[in-house]
This record gives structure tokens, C-alpha cells and sequence, in this order.
């Protein structure tokens, strides 16, 4: 993965059309805003993969819940 770029929000408002069109490409930028960071901007593909990823970590956690709860039940009585 490419290294990621680091603007702060004026100049994002000024290139924000080749902004877009760099992450399009597959860059990734750190969007700073009062020397802190404030938000990052990544290509979409990499968005539905990361989406995807927390869907899944998400139910790994409930079945884990669920496994803990019966056992917990299992064992009062």
C-alpha cells in the first residue's frame, strides 16, 4: 500500500478535484485541520473492505457473547 499523504484543509478545498481523483487511484490522505488530524480520505473499495471487516468481527463478538451465556447459565444451575 502506497504511503499516506498528509493535507490540511485548505489545501484539500483547493485540490480537492485531484484530490478525489488520487484517491481514486489508490492514495490515501490524512486531512488535518488545526495541526490535528481530523479525518482521512480512502479509495472506496478500501472503505467496503473495512466495512466488511468490522461486519464480520461484529458477529465473531455476539456468537463469543452468546457461547459465554450459555455456559455462564449452564453452570448457576
Amino acid at each position: 500500500m502506497k504511503k499516506t499523504k498528509t493535507i490540511n484543509v485548505n489545501e484539500l478545498q483547493a485540490r480537492a478535484s485531484q484530490v478525489i481523483k488520487d484517491v481514486q487511484e489508490g492514495e490515501i490522505y490524512q486531512v488535518m485541520r488545526y495541526s490535528e488530524p481530523a479525518a482521512v480520505i480512502i479509495p472506496f473499495e478500501k472503505y467496503e473492505e473495512l466495512k466488511g471487516e468490522c461486519r464480520h468481527c461484529v458477529e465473531e463478538i455476539k456468537t463469543i457473547i452468546k457461547h459465554n451465556s450459555k455456559i455462564k447459565n449452564q453452570s448457576s444451575k
